[in-house]
């Protein structure tokens, strides 16, 4: 019975909102077409001011003042055509021009009785007459009462090489506004009755809404901490855009460990003041929804600045100290934030993408901060698991090629092979690693989509037997089972092609297992690969890489070519000694991000053999350079 009851109360207070609404929308579009009406109006006579001061300027010249003074005939004519122009809508059209106290006087007067005579001085009631002869620009006056028959006054200035030579004055009659003001009146009558309706259905079921407004705003908070619930995160951006706003994720690392030791009451304590101290530190707009437990959503208007605030809040929130009886508790925090991009319709996507960055967060050591950087919706689009997922699904996976080029022979030596996501809404639009292999790394995604990748260059190695590829693999790839044994795979099924293949190693943690890496680096040897260091001289990877491994070949990091731009001699230096180690040891030397043709000067003087670059090569499809 309350459940009925409950719902009935709902569907009537929807019908009443639904009712005011609509009243109010009626009331909103009669007043404003009674506004357009008027503006209308005021548009028409702007340009009907427009027309007259053209005419007026075509008979005077541009000096109006002093041929009018001087030519009482054309006066006369002036101010018997100007009557033509006042038609039933305008009660009066007239010039007035400034003299040198300031006053102003008459220069033309198109009234039918009682013209004003010619330089008859004219006390203007607004001060905005002023205001528009210095700045130039059209003004409306709304006249009082006591000026009689007069609704508006359009204030012309007639502007001649940058200076306001005097003002046309066009004053619309004041039937003409009460006609304008009255013409929606029956429409509004009707309105008037529906709203004394509504009004008494008000009063009706007040007693209704207050009630539902209770259970609202119950389910819409939090009873703990007073936060705010998803719900009302839901309904927030189910009537308001999401780009909007900035957004930022926050768990407290470890909170069960808190409940434990000092037991959940006093963690509700903790949480409380938590939450308390996230809205001294927030702009007052912002919401705080708590997503569960001891994680909270945030957001607030874009027109803050997210890095500052996001940096105060992380590091405030966790260097506050809580007193719980004697024990002093302090917070470690794991958090994300991002500048939600434009055209975002969907806030799931943003909090996917906050708690995904979260994860690494806490996979690296937590207590961090991590401010995510997308310039568009498409890139948060693209950075979506499912996305992902779907594009590897259905094969839009390709590979373009850049070339490497031996720096003596001026020929291509191989090509490296770069791995493209294909756009399910353009075939045109390819998206780079760095568009999406964060979201799939460590997952099968990411080992489906190597398949692919070795699908597609081994390939190309049978179609074209006379070239060379290398493809990039992360060294984390190494330690993991499912790829290696897919890797494997294909270099037995491969046999043939695997001596033309290169594995480009790509450091994203420090190597901890030299002998195992060892190990798997001369088992992909067996088949003829050959093992290739990325980024020498970058990050970990450094000079003890030789000491350690059988490799075949040595890639410069970009960051050191770029500085024979910049820092020519220092660059010259390291490149010249990393030269001299390789030809040493055996290895083959390629210098990446040849940028422009100064840069592949200097790498053929210190003759290094390879180089690699968008001066010498863009990333296309194998088949452009075959042809």
């Amino acid at each position: 019975m309350r459940r009925i009851y409950f719902n009935s109360n709902k569907y009537i207070f929807l019908l009443l909102v639904f009712l005011i609404v609509f009243a109010m929308y009626l009331q909103f579009m009669v007043t404003k077409s009674t506004e357009n009406l008027k503006t209308e109006e005021i548009r028409k006579t702007e340009v009907y001011a427009k027309n007259i001061t053209e005419w007026i300027l075509k008979r005077t010249g541009k000096n109006i003042e002093e041929v009018l003074s001087s030519n009482e005939l054309l006066r006369k004519q002036l101010n018997e055509i100007m009557e033509t122009f006042i038609i039933p809508k305008y009660q009066y059209i007239f010039l007035l021009s400034k003299d040198n106290k300031g006053h102003y006087r008459f220069l033309l007067d198109g009234s039918k009785k009682e013209k004003e005579e010619y330089k008859t001085i004219f006390f203007p009631k607004s001060k905005l007459f002023d205001e528009v002869y210095s700045s130039q620009k059209v003004r409306i006056v709304k006249q009082k009462d006591e000026v009689k028959g007069i609704w508006l006054s359009l204030l012309y200035p007639v502007v001649i090489e940058g200076k306001t030579k005097a003002l046309l004055v066009l004053d619309l009659s004041k039937w003409y506004g009460t006609y304008i003001e009255n013409f929606n009146s029956p429409l509004s009558y009707v309105i008037r009755i529906m709203q004394i309706f509504l009004l008494l259905s008000f009063f009706f079921l007040i007693f209704l809404s207050y009630r539902y407004y209770h259970f609202r705003k119950k389910i819409l908070k939090d009873p703990l901490t007073k936060a705010h619930t998803k719900l009302y995160m839901e309904e927030i951006f189910n009537r308001t855009r999401v780009d909007l706003y900035h957004a930022i994720l926050i768990d407290i690392d470890e909170f069960k460990e808190i409940n434990r030791i000092h037991g959940y009451e006093k963690g509700d304590i903790i949480l409380e003041e938590f939450v308390l101290t996230l809205r001294e530190l927030l702009p007052k707009d912002a919401s705080i929804i708590r997503i569960g437990g001891a994680e909270f959503f945030i957001f607030f208007h874009n027109s803050e600045n997210l890095q500052s605030i996001a940096q105060t809040l992380f590091e405030k929130s966790r260097d506050k100290r809580y007193l719980l009886d004697n024990d002093i508790v302090k917070l470690n925090l794991s958090m994300s934030a991002m500048k939600i991009p434009e055209d975002t319709v969907d806030i799931q996507h943003v909090l996917r993408m906050l708690d995904e960055e979260l994860l690494k967060i806490k996979s690296h050591g937590k207590n961090k901060l991590s401010i995510i950087n997308l310039q568009s919706y498409k890139e948060l689009q693209h950075r979506n698991i499912d996305y992902i997922k779907k594009a590897l699904e259905e094969g839009r996976v390709t590979c373009h090629y850049q070339p490497i080029f031996n720096t003596k022979t001026k020929e291509i030596y191989k090509y490296e092979a770069l791995v493209r996501l294909i756009d399910e809404n353009d075939s045109h639009t390819l998206l780079t690693p760095s568009e999406f292999i964060d979201t799939i790394r460590g997952t099968s995604q990411y080992i489906k989509m190597s398949k692919l990748v070795f699908q597609t260059i081994f390939n190309v190695l049978e179609q074209y037997p006379e070239i060379e590829i290398s493809v990039n693999l992360e060294l984390d790839d190494l330690f993991n089972y499912d790829m290696m044994q897919m890797i494997m795979e294909y270099l037995y099924r491969h046999k043939e092609s695997a001596s033309r293949l290169t594995f480009e190693i790509i450091e994203q943690n420090e190597i901890q297992e030299y002998e195992r890496i060892g190990f798997i680096f001369n088992q992909l040897r067996e088949y003829g690969s050959k093992i290739a260091i990325d980024d020498f001289g970058s990050g970990y990877s450094s000079y003890h890489y030789l000491t350690k491994f059988h490799i075949d070949i040595l890639k410069i990091d970009g960051s050191i070519v770029k500085e024979l731009k910049h820092n020519p001699k220092r660059a010259r230096a390291v490149l010249s000694s990393i030269k001299t180690i390789t030809d040493d040891l055996g290895f083959e030397l390629v210098a990446e991000f040849v940028s422009n043709e100064m840069i592949y000067k200097e790498i053929y003087a210190l003759g290094i053999e390879y180089a690699q670059g968008y001066y010498l090569g863009e990333p296309k499809p194998i088949d452009a350079y075959m042809d």
